[in-house]
């Protein structure tokens, strides 16, 4: 680095333009191989032609390939995990809605999402979606949600609420999800998600 910290900024500059380029592939839904096989080559043109050769070997230091652009959507999506357990945590309680789903490859996928209380406004924010491993039953279903609250230090106490679709699975006295929610956190309201009726 220089005495006047050119190159610490130049570094800085172009980390950021690498996160926000796998921020627009990833909200674009853009294969991460389209970073360095088209949008790198048409910044190298562009300031080529308008601003000059010289300054395209800056444009050059920018990594965008499929790893780094994979590492950095990850790593997006990490942090905005962490924000909205840390607002969960925060809040006097939350509720969760979820839905299970076979995709086309018959592999069993659950959808989790929250809502809680940040700043006197209610938030509802997207929470997980993870595969099940073998079967969609009452107790897999909890068991998953289960290792997600423990790993992330989410109280119980302040599960207010669970939405879920009307199936046994999900409804059952006994064994069903919500039945097996209830016995860790009997606070909890259960309620049949209007949109599976």
């Amino acid at each position: 680095m220089d005495s006047t910290g050119n190159i610490q900024k130049a570094n800085e500059s172009c980390l950021q333009v690498s996160y926000k380029i796998a921020y627009r592939i990833a909200r674009n839904k853009k294969p991460h191989t389209i970073g360095e096989d088209l949008i790198k080559p048409c910044l190298l043109d562009a300031v080529t032609l308008i601003i000059g050769e010289q300054h395209a070997a800056k444009i050059k230091q920018i990594s965008l390939s499929n790893t780094t652009i994979q590492s950095r959507i990850c790593e997006m999506s990490a942090d905005i995990l962490a924000t909205v357990i840390s607002e969960m945590k925060e809040s006097p309680m939350f509720a969760l809605q979820m839905d299970e789903s076979t995709d086309v490859a018959s592999c069993s996928q659950l959808l989790m999402f929250t809502r809680y209380i940040k700043d006197d406004d209610v938030k509802e924010e997207y929470l997980f979606c993870k595969s099940l491993p073998t079967t969609t039953r009452g107790e897999d279903v909890f068991q998953t949600l289960k290792e997600f609250i423990e790993e992330n230090g989410l109280d119980w106490l302040k599960l207010v609420g669970i939405c879920t679709d009307g199936t046994p699975s999900m409804m059952g006295i006994r064994s069903g999800f919500q039945a097996l929610v209830k016995q860790v956190a009997p606070q909890v309201f259960g309620y049949h998600c209007s949109i599976h009726r």
